[in-house]
């Protein structure tokens, strides 16, 4: 990706903060390039934003770390970020690269800059540090609301035929995807956001595929985030309960992750809830391998940490 590179201010803040993905993507996609499935996340996250992708009215917030050594040793034409984070609300703090050593520089930036940091989303350990942190002056709970595991593809084993067949979603099958979209994030337990522009952007570029039964019925959906630095990532899969347990789940991820194979795609990732040991038996049949887990975690402010409301008169 050819673009400008902005110095990091490395003696006075490792931590910098923007609004504006342009500038973070210069700063951090290199970094977050070196192993694109790890970090399929925080770059879908640019790539979506660059395609018009929002998921509320509130402004994203972008941030990267120069290592103080990093920053007076540059490599001449190169990035020296060491560090990137992403927050797209309603969703939680995003840590997609964040050294240990700079968690207590993250925290101090973000409490000094007034930001509300709903919660984290990160690889466990590095999760973990960083909500003990954030709550170490004994104002805010961390609650671990999801624990996940970040598969990637080794090699695709075409499950047995489910009955019907799969086809990409259409202009037509609008309403009925986004009511599953809906299904899913409720299902799933995050937040709710309008899910339309990115079922309609699923749609116009075909990364969303149906599976439909003997009588033409859709019974599942599959679909994948823009292919960033070569790495397609599936989500959501979705099949209504009445539709569950016969197969449909896997055979449209498997058509899902073939046609990201066969278009764009060097790898193919997805991640899966731990508390659903059907879906992680599923992907690893299709030939999906463990890579890391990762944690969701909640802050809330302890009732003794608000202010008190005023009495009324």
């Amino acid at each position: 990706m050819a673009a400008a590179v902005h110095s990091c201010h490395c003696r006075r803040m490792p931590w910098e903060f923007t609004g504006d993905v342009e500038r973070y993507a210069a700063q951090v996609w290199e970094l977050l390039a070196r192993h694109p499935a790890e970090n399929t996340a925080p770059l879908t996250v640019i790539e979506n934003l660059r395609a018009g992708r929002r998921w509320s009215s509130v402004p994203p917030l972008f941030g990267w770390y120069c290592s103080p050594l990093t920053g007076d040793h540059r490599v001449a034409g190169a990035s020296s970020a060491t560090g990137a984070v992403s927050m797209t609300p309603p969703h939680e703090l995003l840590l997609g690269v964040v050294p240990p050593e700079s968690i207590g520089d993250l925290v101090g930036g973000l409490r000094t800059a007034g930001v509300r940091v709903p919660g984290v989303n990160a690889e466990t350990s590095t999760a973990e540090a960083f909500a003990a942190a954030w709550t170490a002056d004994g104002r805010t709970r961390a609650t671990m609301t999801m624990h996940q595991r970040l598969y990637r593809l080794s090699s695709l084993q075409l499950p047995v035929p489910s009955p019907g067949s799969a086809r990409p979603a259409q202009d037509r099958d609008l309403p009925l995807a986004v009511d599953w979209f809906y299904r899913f994030e409720a299902e799933a337990g995050l937040p709710a956001t309008d899910v339309e522009p990115l079922v309609r952007g699923q749609v116009v570029d075909r990364r969303l595929w149906l599976w439909e039964d003997r009588d033409g019925m859709p019974v599942a959906l599959a679909g994948r985030h823009p292919t960033a630095a070569g790495v397609a990532r599936v989500g959501p899969v979705y099949t209504p309960p009445e539709h569950r347990r016969r197969g449909y789940g896997a055979a449209v991820t498997a058509v899902c992750t073939q046609d990201a194979l066969r278009r764009d795609a060097d790898q193919v990732v997805l991640f899966t809830d731990l508390g659903n040991p059907t879906s992680n038996s599923i992907y690893r049949q299709i030939g999906f391998v463990p890579v890391r887990d990762d944690r969701r975690i909640r802050f809330d402010l302890l009732a003794s940490a608000r202010p008190a409301l005023a009495a009324s008169p």
